[in-house]
């Protein structure tokens, strides 16, 4: 619209209202965009590959890699990251639950967040609950809250309470470590985010009534999935790998075998269970 009315602007036989208009809508509509694809591509693009965070129960620490940034929440450096270190026994865990409506419909984005404590708690007594908190000093999310569900996030929290505590496995019994590869090209980013991609012959053996729909429906979804996966592909091409300091490989030691992560389940004796049943 904006670039119409310039170049009905710049026409010989334009109304001087065209002239004013066209001219100083054009350039704002300009300067709008550009600034918006600069906002959203530093949200987007050259950020950290991922930022982890370490839990070491022998030493009672909580490790987590952060970009250093300024007094305004941007960063001072990009590829720069610093290690926060935290005492498990300050670590408090709150279940947040923001609700979302719509003229028709409501949803709710569930969050783990771990607060950690201040030494100093002043006049804090008692136990903590959702009406008698202590003071903080730092927190952050851990999981995905777009993962994340009534049911999923005290049992995440759960699970990382006992292997604290508790002696707990590192991994839930039966679940596995996530993927972590990345799309390497442009190819797999489309695969990634649609229907087509690597894996295109094994869809429609899997479900060829969806395929089937979504062929339909490509002259609507084929464009924004092109999009969405150059987007995806960019992304991962800029972003940039972090590591942890040599100083904390050396106090968390190597990585965990495949036995450690999988420890075998032992059934407890059920001795006394059957005394008992013949007592019966």
């Amino acid at each position: 619209m904006a670039f119409d009315l310039m170049k009905k602007a710049v026409e010989l036989d334009s109304h001087w209202s065209i002239l004013a208009i066209g001219i100083p809508g054009f350039l704002l509509f300009f300067a709008l965009g550009l600034w918006a694809l600069r906002f959203f591509g530093r949200l987007e693009f050259f950020k950290p590959l991922d930022l982890p965070i370490l839990f070491d129960r022998q030493r009672r620490k909580v490790y987590r890699l952060v970009e250093e940034v300024d007094d305004k929440g941007k960063p001072t450096q990009r590829g720069r990251v610093q290690v926060i270190e935290h005492d498990w026994d300050d670590i408090v865990a709150e279940h947040g639950v923001t609700t979302y409506t719509t003229g028709s419909s409501a949803s709710r984005q569930h969050t783990l967040a771990l607060m950690v404590r201040d030494k100093n708690p002043g006049d804090f007594t008692g136990d903590v609950t959702p009406d008698n908190t202590p003071p903080y000093v730092d927190g952050f999310l851990l999981g995905d809250a777009k993962t994340l569900s009534e049911f999923t996030t005290p049992r995440v929290w759960e699970h990382v309470r006992r292997y604290m505590n508790e002696n707990g496995p590192p991994l839930p019994p039966g679940e596995q470590l996530a993927d972590t590869t990345v799309p390497v090209t442009w190819w797999d980013s489309l695969g990634a985010v649609s229907v087509f991609g690597p894996g295109y012959a094994k869809r429609w053996r899997e479900s060829w009534g969806w395929m089937l729909i979504m062929h339909l429906l490509a002259p609507l979804m084929l464009p924004l999935a092109i999009l969405m996966a150059t987007t995806n592909w960019l992304s991962y091409k800029t972003a940039y790998p972090v590591a942890w300091p040599q100083e904390i490989l050396d106090k968390v030691g190597p990585p965990l075998t495949p036995e450690q992560l999988h420890p075998p389940i032992t059934n407890k004796p059920r001795r006394h269970r059957a005394k008992r049943e013949r007592k019966a």
